[in-house]
């Protein structure tokens, strides 16, 4: 039973990160983040694509989210009807810092040569 104890330590970290309040808030700010990392920001249109949420779904979450200043918008500079989403850097810093702790936790959790596994250090 020590397992779940430790899954739920370790959920308990998703719940401190600002302005994720959902599961889905969770992957749309992965997600976001993940292409802005890559130079890429998401529009709505990608975001929709990715099939997190249905389209009603997705703007309530970006907007709660972009209220909370967790994701910003930006709009293109060439196309003024595109608009952008990136993280905010305090959103970045946060999951940087959280990432840790859990890195650190499951470092913990489990015997060393395990944890290697799971953790990517790149």
């Amino acid at each position: 039973m020590r397992t779940f104890q430790q899954l739920k330590e370790f959920r308990s970290y998703f719940a401190c990160l600002p302005g994720i309040k959902t599961c889905k808030d969770f992957d749309i700010a992965i997600e976001i983040g993940h292409y802005q990392q890559m130079g890429q920001p998401l529009t709505m249109k990608q975001l929709l694509l990715l099939n997190i949420a249905p389209p009603a779904s997705m703007r309530r979450h970006l907007e709660r989210m972009i209220k909370d200043g967790t994701i910003e918008k930006h709009a293109s500079d060439n196309d003024l009807r595109i608009v952008y989403f990136t993280l905010s850097s305090t959103a970045i810093n946060s999951f940087k810092f959280y990432l840790d702790q859990v890195q650190q936790a499951l470092f913990q959790a489990v015997e060393p040569e395990t944890a290697h596994q799971f953790v990517d250090h790149g």
